[in-house]
């Protein structure tokens, strides 16, 4: 969540920044907080939402005292685990509209939900914390994604991501997103949904002259080069 919070600040910051040049986000987002710009208002007087594109996963929490080795099996440490609203893309979502309340400024979630009991549980719990899921769509196949996470006692959190719903976005999802991308004051990605998606997302983005942020936090491998040409700012996942 911590990260989410970050971007969402950063953007909420910047977003009408003329330099759209890749750029490393600072792990103090106050440093940006000077940003001014002109934009985020559209001709009609009608504030441009902040559009994130990105994974919903239901957050499935056992604390244990450590993890388990190889071949080992150990006991919960709590008899009985805890469920919440998860996903690097719903977090950036919830942030940003707890970060905009009182402005006016839309934070609206592009999301897939699965074909479970969870899937209006979670659409529920964003709605309660002020984000718009109007355009979310419903996998008929595929299940919301779902993130196991084993915490210890220091805080630490280990974590197995099971995509789901995430994995099910096709190329023609995301051109139909293309009218509201374009319309928004900023563009927040993240790397639990396939990158094709993405890079289409962004491509549509930065030719309409709307920055995007990529977010690093999710799967681990290299971006490609190709999207981060289209990027305005990269925050690292700490």
């Amino acid at each position: 969540m911590a990260i989410g919070v970050v971007a969402a600040l950063v953007v909420l910051s910047a977003l009408a920044a003329a330099d759209h040049r890749p750029s490393a986000i600072a792990s103090k987002p106050g440093a940006l907080l000077g940003l001014r710009g002109g934009g985020g208002v559209h001709d009609d007087g009608v504030t441009k939402p902040l559009v994130v594109v990105g994974s919903l996963n239901v957050d499935i929490t056992i604390e244990v005292e450590r993890l388990p080795k190889k071949e080992e099996t150990v006991m919960a440490s709590s008899p009985c685990t805890s469920v919440a609203v998860g996903g690097k893309g719903a977090n950036q979502a919830a942030a940003a509209a707890r970060l905009a309340t009182g402005t006016g400024r839309p934070a609206v979630l592009i999301c897939e939900f699965g074909n479970d009991g969870y899937a209006e549980t979670m659409r529920t719990a964003l709605q309660e914390a002020g984000v718009d899921v109007s355009r979310c769509a419903h996998s008929a196949e595929l299940p919301t994604g779902q993130g196991i996470v084993m915490l210890t006692p220091d805080g630490a959190a280990s974590s197995i991501v099971v995509p789901g719903a995430n994995a099910g976005w096709t190329a023609e999802r995301a051109a139909a997103l293309e009218e509201l991308v374009c319309g928004a004051s900023a563009v927040l990605l993240q790397r639990e949904i396939p990158e094709e998606v993405n890079l289409a997302v962004a491509r549509a983005a930065c030719a309409a002259g709307v920055p995007v942020l990529q977010d690093v936090g999710g799967e681990d491998r290299p971006i490609d080069d190709e999207l981060l040409r289209e990027v305005a700012y990269v925050c690292p996942n700490e």
